[in-house]
């Protein structure tokens, strides 16, 4: 299995490397997004990818895709991952309630405001739970949680 991953993983590589504006890739790189949730990897290139793609391509935008890519982009904090990916993601698909919380949830969490983030994350945890993290041991809500306490220094 782990032999697939990566024979499948250089083979998106290869074609964003290669021919990153060809709308032929699309289906490819959505589907590399639905690995990454089920084997709990994450490649910001391949994801950027796609979402220019969908930039040429918005009637084939899939928004449970991009919310996969947020969501992995949000559990990179604090790399900048989430606002790169946010740049490329139309306003008016950017207004769906959706992607609000996951815009205010990256705010709090930007801005060190952890108990307006967990207040936010609690209301909404349908939103995180979608993307499971390493060892099945936690959501996604938890592995903010993780972030954040390292990010305090909880963890030594």
């Amino acid at each position: 299995m782990g032999r697939e991953q990566s024979q499948m993983s250089y083979t998106v590589e290869q074609l964003v490397a290669v021919n990153p504006y060809n709308p032929d890739i699309l289906p490819d790189l959505e589907n590399y997004v639905n690995e990454q949730v089920s084997l709990q990897t994450y490649s910001l290139d391949a994801n950027l990818c796609l979402l220019r793609l969908y930039q040429f391509e918005p009637e084939r935008m899939s928004t449970q895709i991009v919310a996969h890519i947020l969501i992995k982009a949000l559990m990179a904090m604090p790399a900048p991952d989430f606002s790169l990916c946010l740049f490329l993601i139309p306003e008016r698909v950017q207004m769906d309630e959706q992607f609000k919380t996951l815009i205010l949830l990256s705010h709090y969490l930007e801005t060190a405001k952890f108990r307006q983030f967990w207040d936010e994350a609690a209301k909404n945890r349908h939103i995180l739970e979608v993307v499971p993290v390493r060892g099945g041991k936690m959501d996604g809500l938890d592995w903010i949680g993780c972030w954040v306490r390292m990010g305090l220094g909880q963890y030594g």
